[in-house]
């Protein structure tokens, strides 16, 4: 008997006969879950970063704001407000519009009012001529309109730590004084906007009402005399590639700053010539960025969206790096909607992340997230709602008696629900978080606990389907929820936190607002509801192998005794099903892997097989609001079968 294993660095037994098979190429579908350092598990829930901002509408863009002096803002963009994070109170404050977005008379600016949800913002820390702390910041289809009176300037604004005014206004007594419009004439708009070379660069340009898809306009060096906020000064000008092809992306990589094209890169290096600062250079490819704001600069590469697969750019090739996934941008993620997909990056499990809208799915907005660990080269997809990602290592350090539900986490209300690690609990500051943004204007944390949207219920009504009142949440109609540790309708507990064990169905929502949610549970039997419980949403994670039959180049079937599976021991149980020639039906279904050991980290469990087939495939899952899954090692004996049928 051969023994073929997936396996991790260690596993703790001998190795001698077995043949390693690498977990990057053992499975060719992961859903909620992901390969790290070999070991494959389920991924980590989303906590709650702040409470919902104001607005309550999308996010539109997450930034960690670095002043003069080194310390950090996080900043937040919504559909018609900035938002400073208040690290006394945890909550995102609105920062208030100033100087000529205020005329008065009843014709002061409202908000931002962008028109479409592929309209992202694009922001960056910009100190003055003094090096005062300054945010500027731009993106497509804002709102310039003023009640009664002409239009603002432009929708190129400015935050000065205080409030937030046009960055174009150089009138007398305007907003900035300093600044000086480019010869072409006014600057109204761009899509992106970087500080770079000494400089401030706006990507595609809006000038005198003209567009400039290829071009980048720049500032003069930043100087005492305010030259970084003039377009007219020696230094200062506006590149504009040779080619018909048009910008899709701009972000920085090292000392180049790199743009995407809808057939190619371009890269923009520095020169030692203050007057001509940028020299250009194509990276042909033969595919190209399609999603404006999916470029992610991250491990030396940028890695950015097309339709027709993922490319990666160093500055030197442009390739793509999708090979196992070679049909999915194509296939998997909405044509028509692509522009709505968003990149960021995991800097704790070494991820990049892109969030982006399923084909064929009936929302407006995006329902998955593709993740790539840029480590061992794998992929999966979550089935998480983000508009936007972002990081900081900005957020609350709170002493013992301030630690509740108010400060930033639902699970806190009692010390029996919260799951996330004990000695950790209420440290925020200092910490590395990868933050999201979603289309009601919550703000999460990455990696938390190990479901997503919890909340606490203050109110339930019973009837053929029950409605449950609670604590703004992100859940929606369709998920799978658990409801646990309600007083008195204790019938409608379907989780025990004593355990981490189901003792019921998952309920589905049939509906929900942020507040109100309705699920498929009759309880008009049930006792009276008297206090407490939460609810939230289970991580289904699934894990399907590649199908297997190491001897059809011998042109013969395999057959398969037993599967032993290394579990870790606080990850919960595992239910298999067993494929036979890639058949719609499983011959062996939720097969319980459960270890049973408490003593041990990790239990080596058994599953009898006892097969033959052309190919044997092997799919993993569990459903869980409470643990993390850790699968360290699978272990596969096989011998060679009857001779295939060709």
């Amino acid at each position: 008997m051969d023994v073929f294993e997936i396996t991790a660095y260690e596993t703790g037994v001998s190795n001698a006969g077995v043949n390693y098979l690498q977990p990057a190429d053992s499975f060719q579908n992961i859903e909620n879950g992901f390969i790290y350092r070999q070991v494959l598990q389920s991924r980590q829930g989303v906590g709650f970063f702040a409470p919902r901002l104001a607005d309550n509408s999308r996010i539109f863009g997450i930034f960690e704001h670095t002043l003069p002096d080194s310390t950090k803002e996080l900043l937040a963009i919504d559909k018609n407000f900035l938002y400073k994070f208040n690290t006394g109170s945890g909550v995102f404050d609105p920062i208030p519009f100033a100087g000529s977005l205020l005329p008065g008379g009843g014709n002061d600016y409202t908000g931002f009012d962008i028109s479409s949800k592929e309209f992202y913002i694009s922001g960056t820390s910009y100190p003055t001529k003094d090096n005062g702390a300054r945010f500027v910041f731009t993106g497509r289809g804002i709102n310039n309109a003023l009640p009664n009176l002409a239009p603002i300037s432009s929708t190129i604004f400015v935050y000065n730590g205080t409030d937030v005014k046009t960055f174009t206004d150089n009138g007398v007594g305007g907003d900035n004084p300093d600044y000086a419009d480019p010869p072409q004439g006014a600057l109204t708009s761009a899509t992106f906007v970087l500080w770079f070379n000494e400089r401030l660069n706006f990507i595609i340009p809006i000038i005198a009402g003209i567009e400039y898809f290829q071009g980048t306009l720049y500032s003069g060096i930043r100087t005492t005399s305010g030259n970084g906020d003039k377009f007219n000064v020696a230094g200062s000008g506006l590149f504009q590639a040779d080619t018909y092809q048009i910008i899709t992306g701009a972000t920085l990589l090292g000392q180049v700053m790199m743009h995407n094209y809808d057939r190619m890169a371009f890269v923009m290096e520095k020169t030692r010539d203050a007057f001509n600062p940028y020299f250009g250079r194509a990276i042909p490819g033969v595919l190209g960025t399609n999603a404006k704001f999916s470029a992610v600069s991250w491990d030396d590469v940028v890695v950015s969206m097309g339709k027709t697969g993922v490319l990666s750019t160093d500055g030197r090739q442009n390739l793509r790096t999708d090979n196992k996934i070679p049909n999915f941008t194509r296939e998997e993620m909405d044509q028509k909607e692509f522009e709505l997909t968003y990149g960021g990056f995991d800097r704790v499990n070494n991820q990049f992340l892109w969030a982006y809208k399923m084909s064929e799915s009936d929302t407006d907005t995006q329902n998955s997230v593709l993740v790539k660990n840029y480590e061992e080269n794998t992929w999966s997809v979550y089935d998480q709602r983000f508009s936007v990602f972002g990081q900081t290592d900005i957020g609350l350090d709170l002493v013992w008696d301030d630690i509740d539900e108010t400060t930033g986490n639902e699970s806190w209300a009692q010390w029996d629900t919260t799951e996330e690690i004990w000695d950790k609990i209420g440290l925020g500051e200092a910490i590395q978080k990868t933050l999201a943004g979603d289309d009601l204007g919550f703000i999460y944390e990455l990696n938390q606990d190990y479901d997503d949207y919890f909340t606490n219920i203050s109110a339930i009504a019973v009837g053929a389907t029950t409605t449950l009142t609670v604590t703004a949440t992100g859940v929606l109609a369709g998920d799978l929820v658990t409801v646990s540790n309600v007083g008195g309708m204790t019938q409608i507990n379907n989780f025990d936190t004593d355990t981490n064990e189901m003792i019921g169905d998952l309920y589905t929502v049939l509906s929900a607002t942020p507040t109100s949610i309705e699920i498929n549970v009759d309880s008009t039997l049930f006792d009276a509801y008297t206090t407490g419980g939460s609810i939230s949403k289970v991580i289904s994670f699934k894990a399907e192998t590649i199908p297997f039959n190491p001897y059809r180049p011998q042109g013969k079937r395999c057959y398969v005794s037993h599967i032993e599976f290394y579990i870790d021991t606080n990850g919960g149980s595992l239910l298999v099903d067993v494929f036979a020639d890639q058949e719609e039906t499983p011959f062996r279904q939720n097969v319980l892997m459960k270890p049973t050991d408490i003593n041990k980290a990790a239990e080596w469990i058994s599953m009898s097989v006892d097969q033959e087939a052309n190919f044997l495939t092997f799919v993993l899952k569990q459903q869980s609001p409470s643990v993390q899954l850790k699968l360290s090692s699978m272990r596969i004996h096989s011998a060679p079968g009857g001779m295939t049928s060709g």
